[in-house]
C-alpha cells in the first residue's frame, strides 16, 4: 500500500528510524479502517514529526515506546497541528492490536491514583464488576480522596471524619442532581466498605452515610406525536448513504421501541427472512426478544442491505461511514438523531432516542393495545415498568375529570366576626417569645450540619427544619446549667406540643429524635428519647366530602367577594382556584405553584411539576373547566395582569413591581367563609379543610363511573394517576363509601348478578 501511494518515496519512508520498519504495514492497516487516499498521505506526513519528536526523546527502537511517549507526543505536537494527535493514537492502538504490544503502565505518580488502582484491582479480581463500573468507582474515590487531601497526609484515611464526609456529599450535591448523586454516594460507599474491611479506617463509616431519595415517576416520559414522529423520517434524504442508515436506524427506533444500545448490536445474523422474525439482544435485562418482523420493516431493511456498498466481512447491521470504519457506537444515534431534527425544519426540541421508544408505547396506548402487549414489544420484565406510559395517555385521563357543577343562585356572605360562631378544634397557645429563624443554641452548629446534609440528599427538609427550630429554641431558653439534653428536658419540650394532636406530636418527636441520633454518631451523649414511649398516632380525621350541588352553591357565593387591593379579580381568583381544586383533584401546594407557562392552552391540560415525592404529571381539562380557565385569563388579559410565563396562575400583588402567589392561608380562609355562608360544614360545625376537595374529587368520579355503568376497576389505575399517585393503592385512602355511591354500587351488583336472588341464593 505504501508503494502505491508513494511510487518514487515508499523506500525512503521504510528506511526512516524508529517506525520505518512497521511503517508500511501501518499504512495498511489503517486502509483497512476506511481511511481515504488523502488521509493516508497526511498521516505520513505526521508520522515525520513524530519520529522527530521521538528521536528528541533519545529512543532507537519502536519496541522502548511507552505510554509516557505517546502522551508527551500527543500533548506537545497536536498544540501546534490538531490532526498529528490522532495518527499518533492510531500508531499506538495498531501497536495493540497487530502486535499484542501492551507497554506495562508507569507507577502512578501520586497516591491518589495508586490507592484507587488498589481498589479498582480489588472490584476487578474480588468482586468481578464490569470494566466500565470499575472507571466509575476510581473516579469518585479519587475526587475523595483529593477532597480530604490524602496526596499531602498519607494518614487522612486513617483520621477520617464523619463530618469530612458529608462535607464531600454537600460538595457533590451542588454539582450533580438526585440520581446522579445517588450513584455518588454509593460507590462512596463502597470504597469506605473497602477501607473498612481493609483496616484502614477505623469506623463502619458506610453504615452511617444516608442515601438520597429518588423516587418512582417523578419525570413525565417524554414523547413524541406520532405524527412528528412520521414528519420527521419523511424529512430524511434516503438518497446518499448517510440518508438512508439514518432512516432506517430511527424507523426501527420508532417502530419496535428499540433502545440506542439494541439497535447498534443489531446484524445480519438477527434477522430471520424465513420466518420473518426479528431478534434483538437485550442489554439492559440481559435476555433476547423475538419481534415479528412487518411488511413494512422488511421492505426497508431489504432497500437499505441492496444499496449497502460496506465490507461484506461486517456483520453489523449499522456501521460508521467514516474511518474508522466499525460499528456505531451507542452515544452515535444521539448524535444522528440530533443531527436528523435539525435538518428536518420541524419545530422539535432536541430529544433522545429513548423519546422514540415513548412515542411508540404512547400510540399503541392510543389505539386500544393492553399493557401486557405492549410491555412484551419493549422487552419489560414487569408491568410496573409498562404503567408509566398512562401518564401520557391525555384523552383517557381527560374522562377523569370532572365537569364545573351547574349554576345556581348564590347566597349571602357571613357579616365579619363569622369565625368566633365556628367551634375551634385547637386549642390557641400565647407564645411570650417570637419564633427564631436560624439555630443559636449550644448544639445550633450541629443542627445546622445536621439539615444541610439532608437537604444535600435532594430532601425540602423544611417542615423539619421548623420543628428543630422549636427544638433549638427550646434548648436555648433552657440551656443555663444545662450541660446536655436530658429526658427531663425533652419530657419539658413535649408539653409545650399538647395542642396538637398526637399524630402530629409523635412526628415532631421522632423529627428531634433522629436528630439525636445524627448528633451522637460523633458525640458522647446520654439520653435519647424511646419511641415506643411515644404517643401512638390517632386515627386521620375523616374528610367532610362536598357534593357537586354544595360546591355549586360555594362557586355562586364566590361572585360576591369584593376586589382588593392586591388582586382586582379575587372573586373570579377565588373561583377558579376552587374550580381546578374541586374538578381536578389538585393539592393546595400545586394549585399555588402553578404558572402560565405550565398551562397548555390548545391541549387543555396543566402540568405539575415537583409536587410531592419530587413528581411531575401531566392533568387534562374537562371542556368546562378549559372554557373556565381560558376566559379567566382573558379576564387577566383585560386588567393587564402580568402574563410572563413565570407568573403565577392565582396571582396577588405585593408593590407595584412585584408579584407573588396567593397566600395558602388566605385562600382557606376564604374558603371558610365561603362554606359558612352556604351551611356545608362538618359534624363538628365547622367548615371542611380545603384538602377535602381532594377526597370529593376521587369520590365523585368513581360514582359517576358506577353511574354510567363503566367497568370501575379498569378506571382505578387512570384515577391514581390523575391523582399523582404511584399506584391504585395509594388512591384507595380517597375512595370512601357515600350513602349514594353504596346505593349505585347495590344497584349494580344486582343487575349483573339477578339469577342468585331470583333462585333465593341457589345455584
Amino acid at each position: 500500500m505504501l508503494a502505491e501511494l508513494r511510487p518514487k518515496k515508499h523506500q525512503r519512508y521504510r528506511s526512516l528510524p524508529i517506525l520505518g520498519p512497521i511503517i508500511d504495514e501501518f499504512i495498511g492497516w489503517a486502509h483497512g479502517r476506511g481511511y481515504s487516499r488523502n488521509s493516508l498521505i497526511f498521516q505520513l506526513s505526521h508520522l515525520r514529526d513524530f519520529i522527530l519528536f521521538l528521536q528528541r526523546c533519545g529512543l532507537k527502537s519502536w519496541k522502548e515506546l511507552t505510554p509516557v511517549h505517546f502522551d508527551a507526543a500527543w500533548k506537545q505536537l497536536s498544540a501546534r497541528k490538531p490532526n498529528v494527535g490522532g495518527t499518533i493514537r492510531q500508531v499506538q492502538l495498531f501497536l495493540k492490536l497487530i502486535y499484542g504490544f501492551a507497554p506495562s503502565p508507569e507507577e502512578p505518580v501520586t497516591r491518589v491514583e495508586g490507592e484507587a488502582r488498589r481498589y479498582g484491582e480489588y472490584l476487578r479480581k474480588v468482586c468481578g464488576n464490569a470494566e466500565s463500573t470499575i472507571i466509575l468507582c476510581e473516579k469518585t474515590s479519587i475526587g475523595f480522596l483529593e477532597f480530604i487531601d490524602y496526596e499531602r497526609n498519607t494518614s487522612a484515611l486513617g483520621q477520617l471524619t464523619l463530618h469530612q464526609i458529608e462535607a464531600y456529599v454537600i460538595q457533590q450535591s451542588k454539582r450533580c442532581k438526585r440520581s446522579t448523586l445517588q450513584g455518588v454516594v454509593s460507590r462512596l460507599r463502597n470504597f469506605l466498605r473497602f477501607q473498612y474491611a481493609e483496616g484502614v479506617i477505623p469506623r463502619s463509616f458506610h453504615d452511617s452515610i444516608d442515601m438520597p431519595r429518588v423516587y418512582r415517576l417523578e419525570q413525565l416520559p417524554r414523547a413524541l406525536p406520532w405524527t412528528q414522529v412520521q414528519a420527521l423520517l419523511d424529512s430524511i434524504d434516503r438518497s446518499e448513504p448517510s440518508g438512508l442508515r439514518d432512516y432506517t436506524l430511527l424507523f426501527l427506533i420508532a417502530a419496535y421501541g428499540l433502545r440506542r444500545s439494541e439497535v447498534v448490536a443489531l446484524t445480519l445474523d438477527d434477522i430471520d427472512w424465513r420466518n420473518r422474525t426479528l431478534r434483538v439482544r437485550q442489554r439492559k435485562t440481559q435476555q433476547q426478544l423475538v419481534l415479528p418482523l412487518t411488511d413494512e420493516a422488511g421492505d426497508i431493511l431489504q432497500f437499505y442491505l441492496r444499496k449497502d456498498h460496506r465490507s461484506k466481512e461486517r456483520r453489523t447491521l449499522f456501521s460508521r461511514l467514516r474511518a474508522p470504519v466499525g460499528p456505531l457506537a451507542p452515544s452515535a444515534v444521539n448524535t444522528i438523531l440530533k443531527r436528523r431534527i435539525r435538518r428536518s425544519g420541524l419545530k422539535l426540541e432536541p430529544v433522545g432516542p429513548h423519546c422514540l421508544r415513548h412515542s411508540l408505547a404512547t400510540r399503541l396506548l392510543h389505539q386500544g393495545v393492553s399493557m401486557k402487549v405492549i410491555g412484551d414489544t419493549l422487552g419489560h420484565r414487569s408491568i410496573a415498568s409498562t404503567d408509566i406510559y398512562l401518564r401520557l395517555m391525555i384523552g383517557d385521563l381527560r374522562g377523569v375529570g370532572l365537569e364545573v357543577p351547574q349554576a345556581v343562585a348564590p347566597s349571602s356572605l357571613s357579616a365579619p366576626g363569622w369565625e368566633n360562631l365556628i367551634p375551634r378544634i385547637r386549642k390557641q397557645i400565647d407564645l411570650d417569645h417570637p419564633r427564631s429563624t436560624c439555630f443559636h443554641s449550644r448544639w445550633a452548629a450541629a443542627l445546622q450540619r445536621y439539615v444541610e446534609t439532608k437537604q444535600a440528599l435532594g430532601r425540602r427538609y423544611s417542615n423539619e427544619t421548623r420543628v428543630l427550630l422549636d427544638w433549638d429554641d427550646f434548648l436555648y431558653r433552657q440551656q443555663n446549667g444545662l450541660d446536655d439534653w436530658s429526658e427531663d428536658s425533652f419530657s419539658r419540650w413535649t408539653h409545650t406540643l399538647e395542642h396538637y394532636n398526637p399524630r402530629v406530636r409523635r412526628h415532631w418527636m421522632q423529627i428531634v429524635r433522629n436528630s439525636m441520633l445524627f448528633y451522637a454518631r460523633d458525640h458522647t451523649v446520654g439520653f435519647i428519647p424511646d419511641p415506643t414511649a411515644f404517643p401512638k398516632p390517632s386515627a386521620p380525621r375523616p374528610p367532610r366530602l362536598v357534593s357537586g350541588e354544595e360546591m355549586a352553591c360555594v362557586l355562586a357565593t364566590a361572585t360576591g367577594l369584593n376586589p382588593s387591593s392586591g388582586n382586582p379579580l379575587r372573586a373570579q381568583t377565588l373561583r377558579i382556584a376552587l374550580i381546578l381544586l374541586f374538578c381536578c383533584g389538585l393539592r393546595r401546594g400545586e394549585l399555588l405553584r402553578l404558572r402560565l407557562l405550565h398551562i397548555n392552552q390548545q391541549e387543555n391540560l396543566l402540568r405539575i411539576e415537583e409536587t410531592k415525592f419530587h413528581k411531575s404529571r401531566l392533568v387534562p381539562l374537562s371542556n368546562s373547566v378549559a372554557q373556565e380557565l381560558k376566559s379567566f385569563l382573558a379576564l387577566r388579559r383585560e386588567k393587564k395582569i402580568p402574563e410572563e410565563p413565570n407568573s403565577f396562575l392565582i396571582w396577588r400583588k405585593i408593590s407595584n413591581d412585584e408579584a407573588a402567589p396567593y397566600q395558602g392561608s388566605r385562600l382557606s380562609w376564604d374558603w371558610r367563609r365561603l362554606c359558612a355562608s352556604v351551611g356545608v360544614l362538618n359534624e363538628r360545625g365547622g367548615p371542611p379543610r380545603l384538602h377535602d376537595l381532594r377526597h370529593s374529587f376521587a369520590v365523585c368520579a368513581l360514582t359517576r363511573w358506577y353511574t354510567k355503568g363503566e367497568e370501575v376497576q379498569s378506571k382505578l389505575p387512570q384515577l391514581a394517576t390523575y391523582l399523582g399517585h404511584v399506584n391504585a393503592a395509594s388512591t384507595h385512602y380517597y375512595l370512601h363509601l357515600t350513602p349514594l355511591l353504596r346505593e349505585k354500587a347495590s344497584k349494580r351488583f344486582h343487575k349483573i348478578f339477578p339469577p342468585v336472588f331470583d333462585q333465593g341464593g341457589k345455584a
